[in-house]
């Protein structure tokens, strides 16, 4: 009996429906019996009423209902066939949309009954106009669905004909329905495919193939299915509306025998019985067989293993579901990448792992109560053994079969374990636990924890700096923590009488009288235990706050890491964070964290109480669950008890550019796992709790000059009524607060002049706006004529130094006119100070000022009094800073004087008495020139002297004759680092023998002046010699040996190519480094070739001789274009070993000359350089095999990726050698083993890597 007959497709022609969907069901029954290649393009739903054929099929084989060729289709549910396909064939005979009739076959489809369609079709036919007329009835549509089961239970599945099927067969449609839906909840199949490209790329090729049996594996056998179905419903449209068309997924074997036999098109047959025996006649007959696997199944055929899905791409496709961020990235780490489990914590029907009912449970007990664990930690395996009452070997091998199970509840990852979902396993089978296992659980971790977890014996020796290993892992630390975290929480549901009150003691005794030690011993963990015991934790982090000293405040002393100053509070700070997030702790946690904020010593960490604080109460963007109301009542708490950190608190909550950036705070992993985190943030909360802030800082102002201005400053990104709130209430108060600084009168400066210079910017006050801040700034006008002015040479914007009431829009071609407004100001500024302070006490300015320069250049334009002069020149004594103002007053009278008028100064100083000092500071403002310099040859040697050794070397816009004696003057006086820099920026017009002089002297003699870093400069000098002609080996191979370390330190350019080509060429040379770095066996050898060296000197050659040889990359016998000389590389060699040999150095030279071999470069068109092979296979010492080895691995150097990337960049280089391998393997056998150690070595390190990736994946 058909499923769908031709009355139900008649009553179905009548519903609404309809006329939208029966193109899809004429699509798919051409998919379902057609070729793979056949094209077909028939839109349906919204989309039949675009116009156009209905259909367009494109078949290469004609088959029983779709001809051979171009077939154009036309469909219709009208009442009256006949009548809809005159129309559609007249309408479609005159214009065929650009096909030819006489090359295409015109079809009308109707799933009406039409008793004279024959009669129709013959008349249509003698018209010869088209190559063929064919219509398809409810008739031809019984019969044509009756060939395609998957159809045909597709459209009863869809209730179109008001028909079911119940006979062990279901569609693709109806499985992917029931697997990924649950109430509104609809997975998308990217939540099945995350990260399996490889595998789905896999089953695509073989569905694509001939007919076969395909196994695909994965955690469940519901799983395995719904990937299959995912893969092709992620397909293009034709591939994925292909295999829907022709899936059926059948449960009984009865079943599966008789559509594989009855059924003639291909289609894809998904087993759920576990007989395999009709499988391979299916194949026979034309059909694809999938056969769905769980993870203990055992298949007999090759299958296509899924691996776990991939984290960053299931948080992805779980928003793409409709889940947010937050909450997919909580129930991807929650389910441990288990799309089974993954499925009951959304809330989809589940009963339980089958293991739960057909394993032993108390042997997954002791796994459960540790959580997690690293078996390489001695620790670690002590605890599982008093858990588990046996030795470690024992269990682990009772664990091994878990791991097989569908839905394993364990994960291994190298030599860690883990629970795949912990708060599922706890859920699951807690109800198991016994007295015993608790009292166990506690005692492993008081074993664990309050010994602060002791270094291992085996690593006392390590310094400090570097993480050393310890008895436990943070691995079985943080596990044991986790236990007490999902024992606590209610809806785990222990059997212990008072869940919460049992985990509170074990707590309370770790922390109750915690030390310092203590605190910081399990900073890393403290969000667990904080989470395991909120309420311990809070009154025991209260309680150590109160003690004088705070034991607790230990954890934020830093102390110097790897890579810069480490402190152990950041676990804290967490902690304090993720109990803010709960109404119920919010309170206590915010006073804590604030109790810290007063008490925080600073540091270079960046993670600080009050920025915590900051993100919680963050008005845009707070980090809690704790209502506006109470979130208000906390920070008005706090306001009293410290105003510098409440002030510092309050405003950082105020909008601001800086606040624009927000943070997450840490959030609990399982008590918050049943709470709505995604908080709904609005801007009317906003801008209440900026008004609330605006109030408080009103209210702690209290005269302070200081918040006075802060309040002004924050004013212009206030909302609008809040920044109309501060200013009234600045005017109100502006009398009764005491501007001794001038700081708001400052303040109000900069924000008129910044919103007036930019009055098209967005941000911008405008007109009315800007009213009330001009209203105060002449209100606050400084009396005080210090605070008026000297701010004038304590800034240096000069943007923001102009008088408010002049500035116009800013422009870069007014900077000049704005520099020049500046200058008069400052006039006009040191003016007024001289006529109301006296002459006296500006000079005493310069001491105090920021810019002493632009002082004296001002006060330069105002005094002309000779005495006032004498008075200035007093000043020329001054040591820097201060003898800036000096010089700005100088160069300011030298604007407007002839070089003699410094020379007349300069008399007089003489004259007076005055200095070598002072008179060698009257001469540096003047520019620098020959004519100075002759000048200064003629005064007395300690003036050139001090001249010399004071002088800024900037000799830019010199001559060449200029630039050589400024460097021999500097060279004279000891200079050698400003030589040095002078020497490289004009190093093309200077001499190779002052160059050599400049490098040797640097590097041999003691210097006048503090050695600067000038690595870049050396070397820029190194490259100029290097193109020179007229310098001898011997001069190149000294500097180069003087500059070793430099020359060959980590990103070098230059390198020591003179050096590399003795060596290169000398083997004598060679020999000679390593008889500095290696001692012979002979101790009288040694003693003998150190005669008359000291220690140092012995240490030194040997450093350099370290330097040289790693550095050394020029092979013997190696040309211009790369290729090898075989004989001068052998020759080479051969002498080398023979000296080597006399001094007993053989085996490091083997070594040395291994690893220099491996340093021929690999993107070189002659690699791999078959002469090189030639020597290993000739030689062919373990040393010199190990050498080649070590400089391999070498040559690739530093690595980066991303935490989650895995060992991607290692497998490729394992690929690499693996080839390489075969490709020598005839020719050169042990250099090909070589490489096959290689590939060996990155195949480990992958896996490592993957490893790590893993574990990383797992705990984010």
């Amino acid at each position: 009996m058909n499923l769908i007959t031709r009355d139900q497709l008649d009553s179905w022609s009548d519903t609404p429906e309809s006329k939208a969907n029966f193109p899809h069901l004429i699509s798919r029954l051409i998919r379902a019996t057609t070729a793979k290649d056949t094209k077909v393009h028939i839109p349906w739903g919204s989309a039949t009423y675009i116009g156009g054929w209905d259909g367009i099929v494109d078949s290469k084989e004609g088959t029983r209902y779709v001809p051979k060729g171009i077939s154009l289709w036309e469909l219709g549910t009208d009442r009256d066939p006949k009548k809809k396909a005159d129309a559609d064939y007249e309408k479609r005979t005159s214009d065929p949309l650009g096909y030819t009739p006489h090359d295409a076959t015109f079809v009308f489809v109707t799933p009406r009954t039409w008793t004279k369609k024959e009669e129709w079709v013959s008349q249509r036919k003698e018209e010869n106009i088209w190559k063929d007329v064919i219509v398809y009835d409810a008739i031809s549509l019984e019969q044509w669905l009756d060939e395609a089961p998957a159809v045909s239970r597709w459209f009863a599945s869809q209730g179109y004909a008001g028909v079911c099927s119940s006979d062990g067969i279901i569609t693709a449609d109806e499985y992917w329905k029931e697997w990924s839906c649950s109430g509104e909840l609809e997975l998308v199949p990217d939540c099945v495919l995350a990260g399996r490209e490889v595998a789905r790329e896999a089953l695509i090729k073989l569905l694509e193939g001939d007919p076969s049996i395909i196994g695909v594996r994965a955690s469940t056998k519901g799983e395995a299915i719904a990937f299959i179905l995912a893969t092709m419903r992620a397909s293009d449209l034709d591939v994925s509306g292909r295999f829907i068309s022709t899936t059926l997924i059948v449960d009984q074997e009865d079943v599966f025998r008789n559509i594989s036999l009855s059924i003639q098109h291909a289609l894809n047959l998904i087993v759920q019985f576990e007989s395999t025996d009709p499988l391979g006649v299916a194949t026979k007959n034309g059909h694809h067989v999938l056969v769905p696997l769980g993870a203990d199944d055992v298949f007999s055929q090759e299958s296509i293993t899924l691996p776990a899905v991939d984290r960053n791409a299931l948080i992805e496709a779980l928003e793409a579901s409709g889940l947010s961020r937050s909450k997919a990235s909580t129930l991807t780490k929650e389910s441990g990448h288990d799309i089974t489990i993954l499925k009951k914590l959304l809330g989809f029907p589940s009963y339980g792992a089958t293991w739960i009912k057909t394993q032993p449970i108390r042997e997954i007990v002791p796994a459960l109560l540790l959580g997690r664990w690293d078996e390489s930690y001695p620790g670690d395996i002590e605890l599982l053994e008093k858990l588990s009452g046996m030795s470690y070997a024992k269990y682990r091998e009772a664990l091994a079969k878990w791991l097989y199970l569908p839905e394993s509840p364990l994960k291994k990852i190298s030599e860690t374990w883990r629970l795949t979902s912990p708060l599922d396993l706890w859920r699951g089978i807690s109800a198991h636990l016994v007295d015993q296992d608790f009292q166990l659980l506690e005692e492993c971790f008081i074993q664990a924890y309050h010994s602060g977890n002791p270094v291992l014996a085996s690593q006392m020796d390590i310094p400090d700096y570097i993480s050393k290993k310890r008895t436990y892992s943070d691995w079985i630390r943080e596990g044991l923590a986790q236990s007490l975290i999902l024992i606590s929480i209610p809806q785990v549901g222990v059997s212990l009488r008072d869940p919460q009150s049992w985990v509170d003691r074990i707590i309370g005794g770790l922390l109750s009288k915690a030390s310092g030690e203590m605190w910081v011993s399990i900073n890393r963990e403290l969000p667990l235990i904080a989470e395991a015991s909120p309420q311990v934790f809070l009154q025991s982090v209260s309680r150590s706050l109160s003690h004088q000293p705070a034991e607790i405040m230990d954890m934020f002393e830093e102390k110097p890491g790897f890579d810069g100053p480490v402190a152990s509070h950041t676990g804290l700070l967490w902690a304090l964070e993720e109990l803010a997030w709960m109404p119920s702790f919010f309170r206590n946690a915010c006073l804590l964290l604030y109790k810290l904020a007063t008490l925080d010593p600073g540091g270079s960490v960046s993670n600080r109480p009050l920025n915590s604080l900051t993100e919680i109460f963050k008005a845009w963007h707070y980090q809690t669950l704790a209502p506006y109301a109470e979130r208000v009542k906390v920070l008005k708490e706090m306001l009293p008890k410290n105003v510098d950190v409440s002030w510092k608190l309050l405003t950082s909550l105020l909008p601001s550019f800086s606040s624009k950036t927000a943070f997450f705070t840490h959030r609990m992993r399982w008590r918050m796992f049943w709470e709505k985190t995604d908080l709904n943030y609005t801007y009317r909360d906003s801008f209440d709790m900026y008004s609330e802030v605006v109030d408080m800082l009103i209210t702690l102002c209290d005269g302070d000059e200081t918040r006075f201005s802060d309040l002004i400053e924050a004013a212009p990104q206030c909302r609008p009524w809040d920044r109309v709130r501060i200013l009234e209430w600045a005017q109100e108060t502006v009398g009764n607060t005491e501007h001794k600084k001038g700081q708001a009168w400052h303040t109000l400066r900069r924000i008129l002049n910044h919103h007036k210079q930019y009055p098209d910017a967005e941000w911008a006050l405008k007109g009315d706006e800007l009213s009330p801040f001009k209203q105060l700034y002449g209100q606050l006008y400084p009396k005080d004529v210090l605070v008026r002015n000297v701010w004038l040479f304590n800034e240096d914007s000069r943007a923001q130094m102009i008088d408010p009431a002049t500035v116009v829009p800013f422009a870069l071609d007014r900077y000049k006119e704005i520099g020049e407004q500046v200058a008069t100001s400052r006039e006009r500024a040191v003016s007024e100070l001289v006529e109301e302070l006296g002459l006296e006490r500006v000079l005493e300015l310069r001491l105090e000022v920021k810019y002493p320069w632009y002082l004296g250049e001002a006060l330069a334009k105002v005094i002309k009094d000779e005495q006032d002069l004498q008075r200035v020149w007093l000043c020329l004594e001054d040591d820097a800073p201060h003898i800036a103002f000096a010089h700005g007053f100088i160069y300011q009278k030298l604007r407007c004087e002839d070089f003699s008028w410094i020379q007349v100064l300069v008399q007089e100083l003489l004259e007076k008495g005055y200095s070598d000092k002072a008179v060698a500071n009257a001469l540096f403002p003047e520019p620098l020139r020959q004519e100075l310099w002759r000048y200064v040859d003629t005064l007395g040697e300690g003036i050139q002297r001090e001249y010399w050794l004071r002088i800024r070397p900037y000799f830019n816009g010199l001559t060449d004759e200029e630039i050589m004696v400024c460097i021999n003057k500097l060279l004279h006086y000891r200079r050698f680092s400003s030589a040095v820099e002078v020497a490289s920026c004009h190093g093309t017009h200077i001499p190779s023998d002052m160059l050599i002089d400049v490098l040797r002297r640097w590097a041999t003699e003691e210097s006048q002046e503090p050695r600067s870093p000038v690595g870049y400069e050396i070397e820029g000098i190194f490259e100029e010699l290097n193109k020179r002609m007229d310098i001898d080996e011997g001069t190149y191979c000294e500097l180069e040996t003087l500059y070793l370390p430099l020359l060959t330190d980590v990103g070098g350019q230059v390198g020591v190519p003179h050096l590399e080509e003795e060596l290169a060429s000398n083997p004598e040379s060679f020999v000679q480094l390593l008889k500095w770095l290696y001692k012979p066996k002979d101790e009288d050898r040694q003693r003998k070739e150190q005669e008359g060296l000291s220690e140092e000197q012995v240490q030194n050659a040997a450093r350099r001789a370290d330097l040289m040889l790693e550095a050394w990359k020029k092979i013997p016998g190696m040309q211009e274009d790369g290729t090898i000389d075989g004989i001068k590389l052998r020759e080479w060699i051969d002498v080398a070993r023979a000296l080597a040999r006399e001094c007993d150095r053989l085996e490091v030279a083997d070594i040395h000359i291994g690893q220099l071999l491996a340093k021929y470069p690999e993107n070189s068109p002659h690699w791999p350089e078959r002469k090189i092979f030639q020597v290993i296979e000739a030689i062919n010492t373990e040393e010199l095999k190990e050498g080649y080895s070590i400089g391999m691995l070498k040559k690739r150097g530093v690595t980066i990726r991303g935490p989650f990337d895995g060992g991607t960049i290692e497998r490729e280089r394992a690929e690499y050698f693996a080839q390489l391998a075969l490709e020598v393997m005839c020719d050169y056998p042990n250099v090909s083993e070589i490489f096959s150690e290689l590939q060996g070595y990155y195949e480990r390190c992958a896996r490592e890597r993957d490893e790590e990736a893993a574990r990383a994946k797992l705990d984010s």
